[in-house]
């Protein structure tokens, strides 16, 4: 008698442990999908054409080759070059424009064909001062953030040191949260 108690017990916790993994592991789908941009929604375009994803249009303006603005900035390493990004987002629908006054993130990274990845350059030195804004947020002209009207483009400007042989290459990866999206523009 002494197995069929031990087998009781030994199913008990057989159908416990899923629930346990599943408690610890869940709430952590988010934050792993938005690190690493795999799971939820993925939206691919070429140049010139528009990747929709969660009521919002993303496109790649342009990627251009930038130059130190200053005579005695920090130079760059060897064999890198600069590379400025300007993507634009424009909301299809009230939801995707009230995204930008709420939870909702985005990470812009600079990636190649091979699928190395750049984060974008903290130096202000790297391209001219542009009338973009530098991050997915809309601000009034007191710097509150506002909703973005459906249709009205925001434009972002972002910039990144790349190895040389990279540059040709170059497209976009943007990572949304709080409904995780992968948003990839393509040269």
């Amino acid at each position: 008698m002494n197995w069929r108690r031990n087998l009781g017990y030994g199913l008990g916790l057989l159908a416990l442990i899923p629930a346990v993994v599943a408690a610890e592991v869940l709430p952590w789908r988010e934050k792993y999908e938005f690190l690493t941009g795999k799971g939820g929604q993925e939206a691919v375009a070429a140049h010139g054409q528009g990747a929709r994803v969660n009521g919002m249009e993303w496109r790649l303006k342009s990627i251009t080759e930038g130059e130190l603005q200053e005579e005695f900035s920090r130079p760059l390493p060897p064999r890198t070059k600069i590379a400025v990004v300007v993507i634009s987002v424009k909301p299809l629908t009230d939801q995707g424009g009230k995204w930008f006054v709420t939870d909702g993130t985005c990470k812009i990274a600079a990636t190649d064909k091979a699928g190395r990845i750049w984060q974008p350059s903290f130096r202000n030195d790297l391209a001219p001062k542009s009338p973009h804004s530098p991050t997915c947020r809309a601000f009034d002209a007191n710097y509150n953030m506002v909703p973005l009207p459906v249709g009205k483009e925001l434009t972002i400007q972002t910039e990144y040191v790349v190895p040389a042989d990279a540059f040709p290459t170059l497209g976009v990866q943007i990572r949304l949260t709080p409904n995780p999206a992968t948003v990839r523009l393509n040269p």
